[in-house]
């Protein structure tokens, strides 16, 4: 637990270091992939919805504080959307590469629009034709792009940690709950 923990928070700070000295770099269409986007909507998809919240809220949190006007906005939209994406963890698959990408794309769209109703539409700025064709749009295609790297990454950190914390669990003598059976009919753990 610990180990996934300090996993976590070594995950947030790589992708804060990606996002502000790498990415901010490789502009495509004046637009930056949102490596913590990436980060939230994966581990919403990998773990679940609290680990998902919490990511997204610190990540959110560093957001606010280093670009931010105001606290706490970027903090609850990314908390939001770790929390929705959570959801999607009853259906995780270790070997499925092309859900977590939908996942991930539809998280940043969200993210797009909920950006746009709170920084433009409030605002008055209401040309959200413009705003998705100048913003929106690019932002989730480069996203998802470098989200195909970068998600089989997490997952497979992810995984290795599984494997550790299984075989710690078994060695102290817990029960390991059922999982099914897998393609050939053995039963699995």
């Amino acid at each position: 637990m610990i180990f996934k923990v300090l996993l976590i928070l070594f995950e947030i700070i790589l992708s804060y270091l990606l996002q502000t000295s790498v990415f901010s770099n490789l502009t495509l269409a004046d637009v930056v992939p949102d490596i913590f986007m990436i980060l939230t909507a994966s581990l919403g998809y990998i773990s679940g919805k609290n680990t998902a919240a919490v990511t997204g809220f610190v990540s959110g949190m560093i957001l606010d504080l280093t670009f931010g006007n105001l606290i706490g906005v970027y903090a609850l939209m990314y908390t939001v959307i770790g929390y929705i994406c959570g959801f999607s963890n009853r259906i995780y698959d270790n070997e499925d590469y092309t859900l977590p990408l939908f996942i991930i794309g539809s998280a940043e769209f969200l993210y797009n629009l909920m950006y746009f109703v709170l920084f433009h539409l409030l605002l008055g700025k209401v040309d959200i034709g413009y705003f998705m064709m100048r913003f929106l749009f690019p932002r989730v295609i480069y996203t998802v792009t470098v989200s195909i790297i970068l998600y089989r990454l997490l997952n497979f950190n992810f995984n290795i940690f599984e494997k550790i914390d299984r075989k710690k669990r078994i060695k102290r003598g817990e029960v390991i709950e059922y999982s099914g059976f897998d393609f050939v009919g053995r039963r699995g753990l």
